[in-house]
């Protein structure tokens, strides 16, 4: 078997060539690697530490682009645990920092989000891209203004924060058809295509398709159900309104 050495410089060639499905053979073959002890005590305590950046980092990405959320989760982590520990290691870490919290916000986990965020420095809030951009996606989605979570898609301080964007406009998405559904008997495809704030026409019939929205005429047509009075009724209408008026907004910003 290679040693780690050799098998870290296969990660950073394989890697660079964005052969993912191979790195992630490395990465499984380092992992093992990592668990011999004799091995890494007779190792260059500084080059470990180098070894080890690339594995969490990289593991990190790869998972991403392979599209295994937890097992982001997992080697984010373990990256940001290790910049505590060797800050000279941490040239990446704002990006680190910065997709963990797409994470956080996208698992809607705000709690965990705020409690990161809190330990970044305050300018880096607004003045570093890796950081301004989840926390005005924040902003965004605590202000209902989900046009802007939209834009955000054609912005991105990097592609591996396009995943996390589309996990959150799914998730607004299917907010706003929850409210659609029960507030309206009928809607043109035209409107609801403002409203759910797709670009295309055949990518809302998809959507629609896949809810089992009938349509007829030109128009979505639903069953909205009566209200129960011993219930608490969400207003429904305030909310797909409210989406009615960013989604106009996005119209014009385009």
């Amino acid at each position: 078997m290679a040693s780690l050495q050799q098998l870290h410089t296969q990660l950073l060639s394989e890697w660079k060539g964005q052969k993912v499905d191979s790195v992630i053979k490395i990465l499984t073959q380092m992992a093992t690697a990592l668990h011999d002890k004799q091995a890494l005590s007779a190792m260059d305590l500084n080059a470990l530490n180098v070894i080890l950046k690339d594995f969490h980092e990289i593991s990190a990405l790869s998972s991403i682009v392979k599209g295994d959320i937890e097992a982001f989760n997992n080697a984010v982590q373990q990256a940001l645990t290790l910049y505590e520990i060797c800050p000279a290691h941490a040239e990446n870490k704002y990006l680190m920092i910065g997709l963990y919290l797409m994470y956080l916000l996208s698992s809607n986990k705000l709690s965990d989000f705020h409690m990161v965020l809190e330990r970044v420095p305050h300018k880096e809030h607004s003045a570093n891209p890796y950081i301004c951009t989840p926390v005005r996606l924040e902003h965004s989605l605590m202000e209902g203004a989900y046009n802007k979570v939209v834009l955000t898609e054609k912005n991105i301080p990097s592609p591996y924060y396009s995943i996390f964007i589309n996990i959150m406009v799914s998730a607004v998405r299917r907010n706003i058809a929850e409210s659609i559904e029960k507030s309206f008997k009928m809607l043109t495809v035209k409107d609801a295509q403002t409203m759910l704030l797709f670009d295309k026409e055949p990518a809302l019939l998809d959507f629609a398709k896949q809810r089992q929205w009938r349509v007829d005429g030109g128009c979505f047509m639903f069953e909205v159900e009566a209200a129960k009075p011993d219930k608490v009724k969400l207003d429904t209408t305030q909310i797909a309104e409210k989406a009615i008026f960013y989604a106009k907004q996005l119209e014009q910003i385009i």
